[in-house]
């Protein structure tokens, strides 16, 4: 006999959770690489001077 465990809608409220916590994860995630390009932005040279080619 199949539990309430075992229920499609158990099933889907545990997925539901789960996309839930991802998703505030996620949101920390965007916010703190926010964060670092504000502070580190892509377009500031890493190191400043010359440009030097190594491929010699």
């Amino acid at each position: 006999m199949p539990t309430e465990k075992d229920s499609p809608r158990a099933s889907l409220e545990e997925e539901r959770a789960r996309q839930k916590r991802k998703s505030a994860k996620a949101e920390q995630d965007d916010y703190l690489e926010e964060a670092l390009e504000e502070t580190f932005p892509a377009s500031d040279p890493i190191a400043p001077g010359d440009v030097k080619d190594h491929a010699k």
